[in-house]
């Protein structure tokens, strides 16, 4: 699912970048198959971020043309230090995300780093991301350059590596001008859910519901003489998971 999404910056990059572009372009240009470009268009039209120009050529749309501007106006940010004369900064205290692949791995990772006190396991971040460990295991040391995180310890459970990391003051001063970034701090019920179905991500947390879900009512339905005691307190977390999900979902938007 993060692939998509991925994908789908990349073609808002292309398009704020480049201009208008064909499908074709656009594929050639990132190196994936035509199809894929076209699902995943398809669903940025559907948000209303990019418009058919003609043909098979398309643009940003004004709501996609805000979007970016927002991006843009915060992703280059001067950062002051404070031992520095006011309206001065030296080279290594400005803070810039070179592209909106960084932004992608940033917001994800911030909100795994925040949510998840205990460490975070590269391996299960990188497959809940649909990234190699490689990639993400490289967005995290240039990160931790630009002195947004700070990898405070390690250990290793059950072969897998752990990174206990925090968020600096600059990464802090960055996040919290993200509207993505505070509405996941403020969101309680993604916050549970993402620790009862022991996940990194919204959409992980969902897939697992659901399997959960598929798997209760048959269950249910088919075991409920059977089941005595056991049954109520079955279907009233079939049902919390159920609306903890919705309710994710909509703090989410």
């Amino acid at each position: 699912m993060y692939k998509r999404q991925k994908l789908q910056w990349d073609i808002l990059i292309i398009l704020a970048t480049k201009g208008p572009s064909s499908t074709t372009e656009i594929s050639q240009t990132i190196n994936t198959s035509r199809k894929s470009i076209i699902d995943a268009i398809r669903k940025l039209v559907d948000k209303e971020l990019v418009t058919k120009v003609k043909h098979d050529i398309y643009g940003l749309s004004d709501k996609g043309k805000e979007l970016w501007n927002k991006i843009d106006s915060v992703l280059n940010i001067e950062v002051i230090n404070g031992n520095n004369h006011k309206g001065q900064s030296k080279d290594e205290d400005i803070l810039a995300l070179e592209n909106l692949s960084q932004y992608f791995y940033l917001i994800n990772l911030s909100k795994m780093i925040t949510i998840n006190h205990d460490g975070l396991s590269l391996d299960k971040a990188a497959r809940e991301l649909g990234v190699s460990r490689q990639t993400l295991k490289y967005y995290l040391e240039l990160f931790e350059e630009k002195k947004l995180f700070r990898v405070i310890g390690k250990r290793t459970h059950f072969k897998k590596n752990i990174y206990k990391c925090v968020l600096m003051n600059e990464g802090k001063r960055l996040l919290f001008r993200l509207p993505e970034f505070t509405k996941m701090k403020n969101n309680l019920p993604l916050k549970l859910l993402l620790r009862l179905t022991n996940s990194y991500t919204l959409e992980m947390a969902n897939v697992k519901v659901m399997g959960f879900i598929l798997i209760s009512l048959p269950l249910l339905m088919y075991f409920r003489d059977q089941l005595g005691l056991i049954e109520l307190p079955w279907l009233y977390a079939v049902i919390f998971l159920a609306l903890l999900s919705v309710f994710a979902q909509i703090l989410s938007r």
